[in-house]
């Protein structure tokens, strides 16, 4: 079987940043029996909590599928132009905008927005973990992967959406806040990609998750699992609802459907 994780909301608990020892082991036990735990998360490989990292996991989905790492080595990668970057950039700050740019080793941020409590949560996060975290007004280097947004009062979000659906998709991920993944690319996209390596059928695919960018890996699975302090609407499609990340719940899981 193949097993493919969300990350946060799933091996590790968003409030708390906990990651269960359950969780660690269950995934060493799943590798251990001969299974494949696969990582299918939105975060750039570089974002990822060095914790996380370090876990024993067999291959990495990141970026929403767009980098593609196997047994170390990175199979896939696809990332916007410089100029689609700046085109971007640009068009943010017109549309007043908060946005918060992923790069491999980096978070940048418009100094001219508000900063939203969740943007700041997450660039106090990277930091601690030694990325590098400043104003896109500072950066010499603007290149990125992927990025997310924040309303502002004001703000022209319609015609933002409009303006980067050449190149990238939106993805609402709270009132005022939406992630952007380049064109083409998905949690589900990453699996498929993933899935021609290694010529595995659906019917031997779970994915367990806790948020709406797991949608479409969920549609790619044929066992699908959500953490019990999920997003309703997940849990309602998913196949089984397993306890909260801090109370065993994907041990529980894996439990469950015996492949642990």
């Amino acid at each position: 079987m193949v097993v493919f994780f969300d990350i946060d909301g799933t091996v590790v608990d968003y409030e708390t940043q906990i990651i269960p020892e359950s969780a660690a082991e269950a995934i060493r036990l799943l590798k251990k029996n001969g299974h494949l735990p696969i990582v299918n998360t939105g975060r750039p490989i570089g974002h990822v909590d060095p914790r996380v990292q370090k876990l024993d996991f067999s291959g990495w989905i990141c970026s929403c599928g767009m980098e593609l790492i196997l047994d170390g080595e990175m199979i896939y990668k696809d990332y916007p132009s410089p100029e689609e970057c700046k085109q971007i950039l640009d068009l943010a700050h017109r549309c007043r905008m908060a946005i918060q740019t992923e790069g491999h080793d980096s978070l940048l941020f418009d100094a001219d927005m508000p900063y939203h409590p969740l943007g700041l949560r997450e660039a106090e996060r990277l930091a601690a973990q030694g990325l590098r975290v400043e104003p896109i007004q500072d950066a010499a280097d603007l290149q990125f992967i992927k990025f997310v947004t924040y309303d502002t009062p004001g703000c022209d979000r319609e015609g933002f959406i409009q303006g980067v659906a050449p190149y990238f998709d939106a993805i609402v991920r709270a009132n005022t806040m939406m992630e952007f993944i380049k064109k083409g690319h998905s949690k589900a996209e990453g699996m498929e990609r993933f899935l021609k390596e290694l010529h595995v059928p659906k019917e031997e695919i779970f994915a367990i998750g806790d948020s709406e960018n797991d949608l479409p890996m969920f549609a790619m699975a044929g066992t699908t699992i959500c953490l019990g302090d999920g997003v309703e609407d997940v849990k309602k499609v998913a196949d089984y609802v397993t306890d909260p990340v801090l109370e065993d719940g994907v041990f529980n899981a894996l439990r469950h459907f015996r492949l642990i």
